[in-house]
């Protein structure tokens, strides 16, 4: 380790963290607090200064990205590449993923066990539904795959519902899938922590050998873990080992409630954990004080909070701009002039910039008038690499070599690329393996065999089919990964697919991200599955033609750490949900749609489900570094028709104080046309403008006048004035 202070630079709280050793610890961290810097120095505390060791040091986060972040900086401290591997950092399912694919056996799972994501889940879902004959209108597919994965994620006693048809049959759908996933060897990603949780409850050996392992466990966003994490956790310590662990997390920043997220599992471990110190981290090194202070005012009123009260050093900044639209083309253009004046004028980095919004809906006005004033964009959390179609389809073809009874991927490649299997035939597989409780694979064998269930032409297709799946099986324990891949992406036919319509084979972008698919598994392989799992045990044996199964695995589980790009380096503005925005930051932050029915959204009816809603506006508020926008609008055309809107109950529990109020022209409705079209044109509200005697300033009010307008200007060096148009220079 490089000769370094590890309590250097850190405020009193922080030290704290870092070097407490006799306690198990509840960090509470506000907003930008540093609590990753402070998890990176108590890890190589305990190692250096505790002389514990590295093995036994679990640390978990909720993102791949900040697991990444952690190990990357981790390095930096520890210089023996040993020690870097025998610290297991990750995230709640890569961890019980490691751990299912060496104890397999012992939760009744397969060896080559896959795992399935939401859109396979769905596929499941419809295909079950059809066999009951029930119908999807009144069974919607997202509401019964919320209701699995809330029994998965919770623990959840299917039989609590009242005993009425309706939720029977949710009975049966349940079962039916759980069945589906059994006999097909797949499991959903819920499931994962589910099968840990069973490893550790009905495998007392199995468990002692991972207490024992792991006397040190970290747990970061702890306000963010369900009943079963917390369950997992509670198994995993013992304190008969002289286990310490430190949760970090903040209640106030608690946003996902909605995929059972439990609030109260911050109470649970202080009412239930021995000798737990409480820590607030309050100092906060990324906002203003203004916007500090807006964001402390508006969570005072939740209820049932450890009260913690975020401060800086720092600036108060300006005041939260708070406009107020006259509908959402209003809202859009008035975003998109400021920061197109702020590019243009100040040379602003476009990527200092965020819009903010509660629903994914609302951004296609925002985007519309990107586009409008060429302003580039990128839409955070868009489709990731492993979603896209191309993708998805090479995945499926490679799941299905490896594992036939997949009838999820079965299903999506079948006729992909175009080989005469249509529909028709899809649905006689689809009803023989119903009749018959038969996986699509083993109906199409059926099928095949005895030759009378579908025309020739098709059944000739389905024979090739079956051939190709089965020769590129063959390749799986002699041939590299990467060999295995570009061979099937050759013989599927995937490759002329996407390549035949392009003239410039470079610019195909589908063919580009196979390319990097390719890529992407030459890497993995260049990874030992031992410094993946880092858990050094007995247990680990796993053979070496499973590469491919751990690969397959790991599109899932580490999908926002492959092919992303450098978003320092893009030069655009980030448009994103706030839920996505959690652990971002950005110099200046635009939050729209401030109204009711909207922010907070019309389904959050109780006063648990607005205490929610009023710390995701928290976490909003805490993403901006220097200037905080706020934005709501007298109409919006909502849920088919146009409303009348009432400002969010948010905008006024904000100190009055700490906001300034821009609005747009009251009288414009009263104009002509061309008077509407020479105001637009002139001057607007929010625009940059330039006096010879007072400088540049910022427009907040105007005033129409008969033939010119009186502008309300709010310069640099604070001072308001009224000033006639003909007597400021505008940037345009």
């Amino acid at each position: 380790m490089k000769n370094i202070d590890l309590l250097k630079n850190l405020n009193n709280k922080q030290k704290e963290v870092v070097s407490e050793n006799r306690k198990n610890l509840l960090i509470l961290a506000g907003a930008g607090s540093g609590k990753t810097l402070v998890l990176i120095r108590r890890i190589a505390w305990l190692i250096y200064k505790e002389n514990c060791s590295p093995k036994s040091i679990l640390a978990v986060t909720f993102t791949n990205k900040a697991a990444l972040e952690i190990k990357n900086r981790i390095k930096s401290l520890l210089t023996n590449t040993i020690q870097n591997n025998n610290i297991w950092i990750g995230t709640f399912h890569s961890f019980a993923y490691y751990l299912l694919r060496i104890h397999y056996s012992n939760v009744g799972l397969t060896k080559n066990f896959q795992i399935i994501d939401n859109y396979d889940q769905k596929i499941i879902i419809k295909r079950i539904l059809k066999k009951l004959s029930l119908k999807d209108k009144i069974y919607s597919v997202d509401n019964i795959l919320k209701y699995i994965n809330n029994i998965k994620n919770n623990l959840f006693n299917k039989y609590i519902y009242k005993n009425n048809l309706y939720n029977i049959n949710l009975s049966k759908i349940y079962n039916e899938y759980q069945q589906f996933c059994k006999v097909t060897e797949v499991i959903d990603f819920n499931e994962l922590i589910f099968y840990l949780y069973k490893l550790f409850l009905d495998n007392p050996n199995i468990l002692k050998i991972y207490q024992k392992r792991f006397q040190n466990i970290l747990i970061d966003e702890f306000q963010d873990t369900n009943d079963i994490q917390y369950k997992c956790i509670s198994l995993l310590y013992n304190k008969n080992y002289d286990t310490k662990i430190v949760l970090v997390g903040d209640d106030d920043q608690s946003i996902y409630g909605w995929r059972g997220a439990k609030i109260n599992n911050i109470n649970r471990f202080l009412q239930e954990f021995d000798k737990v110190k409480v820590i607030f981290l309050e100092q906060n090194y990324r906002s203003t004080s203004n916007i500090l202070e807006v964001a402390n005012k508006l969570i005072s009123y939740n209820n049932s909070r450890l009260k913690k009260k975020l401060w800086t050093n720092s600036s108060h900044g300006d005041l939260i701009t708070i406009y107020y639209a006259l509908n959402e083309f209003d809202e859009a253009e008035y975003i998109a002039k400021y920061i197109k004046q702020k590019f243009t004028i100040k040379k602003s980095k476009l990527n200092n910039f965020a819009i903010l919004y509660r629903n994914n809906s609302q951004s296609r006005i925002i985007e519309e008038t990107m586009v409008k004033f060429s302003i580039p964009y990128k839409i955070y959390g868009g489709i990731q690499f492993f979603e896209r179609q191309e993708i998805k389809n090479i995945l499926s073809y490679l799941r299905l070599i490896l594992n036939h009874n997949d009838d999820s991927s079965f299903e999506r490649i079948i006729n992909i690329p175009k080989r005469g299997i249509g529909h028709n035939t899809l649905n006689v597989i689809k009803d023989i393996a119903n009749k018959y409780s038969l996986t699509l694979w083993k109906s199409s064998l059926y099928i095949i065999q005895n030759k009378n269930s579908i025309n020739t032409i098709s059944l000739n297709s389905l024979k090739k089919f079956i051939s190709l799946i089965i020769s590129l099986k063959k390749d799986i324990k002699t041939q590299i990964l990467s060999k295995i891949i570009k061979k099937t992406i050759k013989k599927s036919g995937l490759w002329d697919m996407y390549n035949k319509n392009c003239l410039f084979e470079k610019d195909n972008t589908k063919i580009n991200n196979l390319r990097e698919f390719i890529n992407a598994s030459k890497q993995f392989s260049k990874k030992t599955l031992q410094n993946n799992l880092e858990l050094n045990n007995k247990y680990i044996n796993i053979e070496k033609n499973n590469i491919l199964t751990d690969f397959l695995s790991q599109t899932l589980l580490f999908n926002d750490n492959i092919n992303k790009n450098n978003d320092k380096k893009d030069n655009y503005i980030q448009l994103m949900t706030i839920h996505a925005s959690k652990g971002l930051e950005f110099s200046e932050v635009f939050i729209i749609g401030m109204e009711e029915g909207i922010f907070p959204n019309k389904i959050s009816f109780n006063e648990n489900l607005i205490n929610e809603e009023r710390r995701l506006a928290y976490v909003g508020i805490t993403r901006a570094k220097n200037k905080l926008f706020l934005t709501h609008t007298k109409k919006r055309f909502l849920y088919g028709k146009k409303i009348n809107c009432i400002p969010s109950r948010f905008i006024s529990e904000l100190p009055k104080n700490y906001i300034e109020n821009i609005n747009y022209i009251e009288n414009i409705n009263i104009l002509s046309k061309e008077e509407k079209f020479f105001i637009k044109k002139k001057h607007f509200i929010g625009q940059l403008i330039y006096h010879k005697i007072f400088g540049q300033g910022i427009i907040i009010k105007i005033e129409i006048l008969k033939n010119n307008e009186k502008l309300q200007i709010k310069f640099d060096n604070k001072i308001i004035k009224w000033i006639m148009s003909d007597y400021i220079e505008s940037f345009v």
